[in-house]
């Protein structure tokens, strides 16, 4: 059974990256990330390679954050 992230955990991850390298804190859109998040478990990718791309990709393109999307992006998957 696969173990996905939580909105809290991006959220955790995302203020430590912030904390580490700079940037602003805080969330644009709650609901594009709570998106983002739940794309990857959909049930319609074939292997957690293509879950971790689905991820990657919304985290960064939903622009869920005011600073460091792409960031999280890359970190989370």
């Amino acid at each position: 059974m696969r173990k996905y992230l939580t909105n809290d955990e991006v959220i955790i991850i995302h203020k430590n990256l912030i904390d580490e390298f700079g940037g602003l804190h805080g969330i644009r859109d709650n609901n594009s990330l709570e998106s983002a998040v739940m794309r990857s478990q959909s049930g319609y990718y074939e292997d957690i390679y293509e879950e971790a791309s689905a991820l990657m990709e919304s985290l960064a393109s939903n622009h869920s954050f005011v600073d460091g999307n792409k960031r999280i992006s890359f970190f989370a998957t």
